[in-house]
């Protein structure tokens, strides 16, 4: 290298999903995409820029999301944001194609990127792929349930046990206002106390204090009001029919009053899943209803209620309770195709193309390597065929077949390569 070359690394905090990686990302994605469709669940995929104020209208400015984390820039007079979570996207999404009028009852998931500038920690990067799962149009409180359901089931088929469902109520309208009175009169004496952000939280939004990780900020908050005590009663019915259709399905919910979810989108459930025995790293996902997030981004007043799940702190979570279960790395394609002499680069090139339009997936060496080193190759890279191809199999329009694997060898007329190869590969090796 040159003294005027550089070396180029991935942004801080942005890391590459190699080939060796992405059989375990394509299994967590199965498992999500798998549990959401079952449910009726169709995958949407919203853009990955929106409007800056989209964020500050849903998420609110009084969060860190907004105030620190963003990715945003400025073209002319727009201002733009690469999407810190999902659910502000799909819900103007939801809008813009006109659902609320004409089908308001729809059931939404995602797997994809969000971006936050944020300082990068285990657990935590600035790219990051996200599992959501947004259900739009109704109020029904068992669509609350079925999205703590489906959330949990997605830990458990990756193994986590022992799923615990902490549970509160953001509640809305009045009982929302006289609970942030009752919050407000109860910090004020010790506002001086607080954090500096605290503080300037007290005069925006009152309930965003309580969501402060400062340990001494948080022991100011111990014994501030629960909501639980303010619910109008239909929210508190709403409240406990989440739970009873949750025990119902054998699910055991924890009522957690200072559980407060930190967007200002969230009203009545929140929920938070928890997995005990990681300590305090124990949650592994939250969400909420947000009902009048619809109304707000200039639809309807409609309920709806949802989930995000991070890919990464997850596969921390398995690291760390041992039961990482890394899918074996798959080989490139099933056949190596080997040139036995000199002279059928071309010959080799033509007959890789015909596989492939059968279907059948194919590599040859592209170094001119020998004979064994094209054998050594094939056993080396995990191939489950060895196809040979020299002079004298040109000329009499056939093929060595090796199955590696099981250590055997047939001739096979060329015309029947393709079918011989995926009737072997329908029966597991």
């Amino acid at each position: 290298m040159s003294k005027n070359q550089r070396t180029y690394r991935a942004p801080r905090g942005i890391r590459d999903l190699l080939p060796e990686d992405v059989a375990l990302a394509e299994r967590m994605e199965r498992i999500a995409a798998s549990l959401a469709t079952r449910r009726g669940f169709r995958e949407i995929r919203p853009a990955l820029l929106e409007e800056t104020a989209l964020f500050k209208r849903s998420v609110g400015e009084v969060t860190d999301i907004v105030e620190k984390e963003m990715f945003s820039f400025e073209r002319g007079k727009t201002h733009l944001s690469l999407r810190p979570e999902g659910t502000a996207g799909i819900v103007r999404a939801y809008i813009e194609a006109g659902y609320p009028r004409n089908r308001p009852i729809q059931r939404f998931f995602h797997i994809g990127p969000m971006f936050r500038y944020e300082r990068p920690q285990k657990g935590r990067e600035r790219m990051f792929t996200q599992f959501d799962v947004e259900a739009l149009g109704s109020m029904d409180p068992r669509l609350d349930a079925e999205v703590i359901q489906l959330a949990a089931l997605f830990f458990e088929s990756l193994g986590i046990d022992e799923i615990e469902v902490r549970i509160n109520s953001m509640g809305d309208g009045d009982d929302r206002d006289r609970y942030r009175d009752a919050v407000r009169a109860f910090l004020a004496p010790s506002m001086e106390a607080h954090c500096d952000l605290c503080r300037s939280r007290f005069e925006r939004n009152v309930l965003r204090v309580l969501d402060c990780k400062n340990p001494s900020c948080r022991e100011l908050h111990a014994g501030a009001p629960a909501i639980v005590d303010f619910l109008s009663p239909e929210n508190e019915a709403h409240f406990a029919a989440v739970r009873s259709s949750l025990e119902r399905l054998g699910r055991k919910t924890v009522l957690d009053s200072g559980l407060v979810r930190g967007l200002d989108y969230y009203t009545r459930t929140v929920f938070e899943l928890h997995h005990p025995p990681l300590g305090v790293r124990s949650a592994l996902c939250g969400g909420g209803r947000y009902d009048h997030l619809v109304r707000d981004l200039g639809g309807p007043d409609l309920g709806a209620v949802g989930f995000a799940i991070g890919f990464t702190p997850t596969l921390l979570a398995l690291e760390e309770l041992g039961i990482l279960d890394r899918p074996a790395i798959r080989p490139a394609a099933d056949c190596f195709l080997v040139a036995a002499g000199e002279g059928l680069d071309e010959e080799v090139f033509v007959l890789a193309e015909e596989l492939r339009s059968r279907g059948v997936s194919v590599v040859f060496d592209v170094e001119g390597k020998s004979l064994k080193s094209q054998m050594k190759t094939a056993n080396a890279g995990g191939f489950r065929f060895a196809l040979v191809l020299g002079e004298s199999e040109l000329e009499r329009g056939v093929v060595q077949l090796k199955d590696l694997p099981a250590r055997e060898q047939h001739e096979i007329a060329r015309e029947e390569l393709a079918d011989r190869i995926l009737e072997a590969l329908a029966v597991p090796s």
